[in-house]
């Protein structure tokens, strides 16, 4: 069941993740600690095949800027208190490369992803779509959001949206990731769990299904140690 398990998952589930995947997909007629799943797969020579992200760090004019009101106070007691956002620069093209802007938006119960969106470059517009598209999903949240000083997010625009969506805007430092670090950890696993596992996409079709494909995974299919056992939609509808 393990190897079946690390093939399924493109070889990406460490011993802990192993040891949860296994407790929650529940094939097993026996209990699998820790300690056994990890004596089995060092015995066939399993480990996680990922690599480590690298951070480029870019400085960029503020217009607007808000001081961190999150604090680092990531785990929550129920859904839409806090919606936490990022964008990521990903490739696609058959011969030649082109770059576009991933953004997502996770509530942080449960880290749940509940928009995604795609531009070719960083823009207030984009942004504004991304969550346009959340509320449509919470019509009725009001969250505090949480964001990095990019400037789309030190725009005007998006600081009046907020606003009209009766939201607190809460920002991280300069040169500070951790102080968004769900987001961190989600770009992580998209980026060397789920793009470095599957070919890259020949146009922006196939990147918006691989993008639509990754969500669904890592909401409904990737079972975390951290929430319980349980995948992100799971763990957020235990508040419902």
């Amino acid at each position: 069941m393990i190897l079946e398990l690390a093939r399924k998952h493109h070889w990406t589930l460490g011993y802990l993740a192993m040891t949860t995947q296994l407790k929650f997909e529940g094939r097993l007629s026996f209990s699998a600690g820790l300690k056994r799943v990890i004596n089995c797969m060092r015995k066939h020579g399993l480990k996680a095949n990922i690599r480590r992200k690298q951070h480029n760090r870019i400085q960029r004019q503020e217009e607007y800027v808000n001081g961190n009101l999150l604090h680092e106070q990531f785990n929550r007691e129920s859904k839409n208190e806090v919606w936490v956002t990022d964008t990521t620069e990903v490739v696609y093209g058959e011969h030649t490369l082109h770059k576009a802007r991933v953004h997502v938006i996770l509530d942080l119960y449960g880290r749940y992803a509940l928009s995604y969106n795609i531009s070719d470059t960083e823009t207030s517009e984009a942004v504004v779509e991304t969550f346009n598209r959340a509320f449509k999903v919470e019509p009725d949240a009001h969250p505090m959001v949480h964001t990095d000083r990019g400037s789309a997010y030190c725009s005007g625009m998006f600081n009046d949206y907020l606003t009209g969506k009766n939201c607190r805007h809460s920002m991280s430092h300069p040169g500070h990731p951790w102080e968004n670090s769900p987001m961190e950890r989600w770009w992580n696993d998209f980026k060397l769990i789920w793009l470095q596992n599957h070919d890259r996409p020949k146009n922006l079709t196939e990147l918006d299904q691989l993008v639509k494909e990754a969500v669904d995974y890592f909401n409904t299919k990737r079972a975390y140690t951290s929430r319980n056992g349980l995948t992100a939609e799971q763990f957020r509808s235990q508040t419902a």
